[in-house]
């Protein structure tokens, strides 16, 4: 007869409490590690969009707006660029979004899509020169970026998140008068005309 071999009782019992000991000690720090990828990750794919915009209006020779928008085809004025955004070329320069992908070149058309970041409490926020909540930017023919009424525009995105102690950590990502953007660990960013400090 063979001897059968197995864990008891009281030795199960010992590895559940020292992994819930580990999970307890290392999960914070885990948590925040996983918060800290997705501030690094929503500022990269913000910064990407606007470059994408830039380079698309001049190669299109042609306006582009980036706005802010919640359903992936209007523009929306709420200040909250976590809820998602669009690219789309802007013929008549109103910001106001498109419908659907290019067909022609006499219609706004999307050129790129984010969807709503979702399941955290990561916040974008976005301030102009003149410290006034930005909803979008229109790239010109030129690379240059611009209001709806047509004079030049920069500003500055703070991506802010929050961690498992309450302490907020962020990225600014800024848009220069030339069109030229970057990302920044430092929540105030100057712009050639004033210094904007769009993190709370």
């Amino acid at each position: 007869m063979k001897k059968q071999s197995g864990f008891t009782l009281v030795e199960l019992m010992v590895v559940l409490i020292i992994m819930g000991i580990l999970f307890a000690v290392a999960g914070p720090s885990l948590k925040n590690s996983i918060a800290e990828k997705q501030l690094i990750a929503s500022s990269n794919d913000l910064l990407a969009a606007l470059h994408v915009a830039r380079s698309e209006a001049i190669k299109l020779n042609k306006r582009v707006t980036i706005c802010e928008s919640s359903n992936g085809t209007v523009c929306t004025t709420t200040g909250k660029w976590e809820d998602g955004w669009i690219v789309f070329t802007d013929v008549a320069g109103t910001a106001s979004g498109a419908a659907g992908v290019c067909t022609n070149t006499t219609t706004d058309c999307l050129l790129r899509v984010h969807g709503a970041i979702v399941g955290s409490n990561l916040t974008i926020r976005g301030l102009d020169q003149d410290s006034t909540a930005i909803n979008s930017f229109t790239f010109t023919s030129r690379g240059v970026p611009k209001n709806t009424s047509g004079t030049g525009q920069a500003g500055v995105f703070c991506v802010s998140i929050a961690d498992t102690s309450g302490a907020a950590s962020s990225r600014a990502v800024a848009l220069s008068f030339s069109g030229r953007v970057r990302i920044s660990d430092n929540s105030s960013v100057i712009t050639s005309n004033s210094t904007v400090n769009a993190c709370p």
